[in-house]
Order: C-alpha cells, then sequence, then structure tokens
C-alpha cells in the first residue's frame, strides 16, 4: 500500500504536538519500512514454481525433454543438481525424512 507523502506530512504535522521525539519516530519508522521492503521475497525467477523439464515419451517410455525446453535449460537444471553432490536415491531420501519429519511435528502440534 502506498500512502502519498502529503499525507505522511500532514499526520507527522499533527502527531508532532502529541508524541515527544516525533522526528526520531519517523525515522525509525521508515527505517522498519525499508527493513521490511528488503526482506520481501522478490517475485520473478525465484518465486516461480519449479516446472518438470522433461515427460515420458509415450512410444518408448523414456524420459524427454519436453516440449519447448531448451537444451540449455535442462543442461543448467541437470548442473545444479550435479552441484549438490547428492545421488538421485539421496535426494529421494532427503525429500522422505522431510515428508515423515513435517508429519511428526504435526502429530506433536495435535497432541
Amino acid at each position: 500500500m502506498n500512502i502519498p507523502k502529503a499525507a505522511v506530512r500532514a499526520s507527522n504535522n499533527a502527531m508532532r504536538g502529541y508524541i515527544q521525539h516525533n522526528a526520531i519516530v519517523s525515522q525509525g519508522a521508515k527505517i522498519a519500512a525499508r527493513q521490511q521492503a528488503q526482506e520481501k521475497p522478490q517475485r520473478g525467477r525465484k518465486g516461480r514454481k519449479r516446472e518438470r523439464l522433461t515427460e515420458i515419451s509415450i512410444g518408448s517410455g523414456k524420459p524427454v525433454l519436453k516440449q519447448n525446453v531448451g537444451v540449455v535449460q535442462a543442461a543448467k537444471k541437470l548442473f545444479e543438481y550435479e552441484e549438490t553432490g547428492l545421488a538421485p536415491y539421496e535426494v529421494r531420501e532427503l525429500m522422505e525424512r522431510e515428508k515423515n519429519l513435517t508429519e511428526k511435528v504435526k502429530k506433536m502440534q495435535d497432541w
């Protein structure tokens, strides 16, 4: 929500008589607003849901790149996976472990 500067200025002028050190409070509010703006997740590339780049071919039953997926895009994703240093089965184990731990936490919260 964007509040016009004139409205903020008018409210600051009105509060000046009621709040001691109003200028310091206003500066603190500006700093807090700046920090909140920095903490907000950026939309765009990081905010997108990860989509699969492959599909199973109907004819051969083997994995192939989806239509409109470039080789460069697939290579980048493969590179990211290889940089983790984990084998595919280790990634599956981590995903299963995370799922089990999440279920345990939910049970403990309900308990």
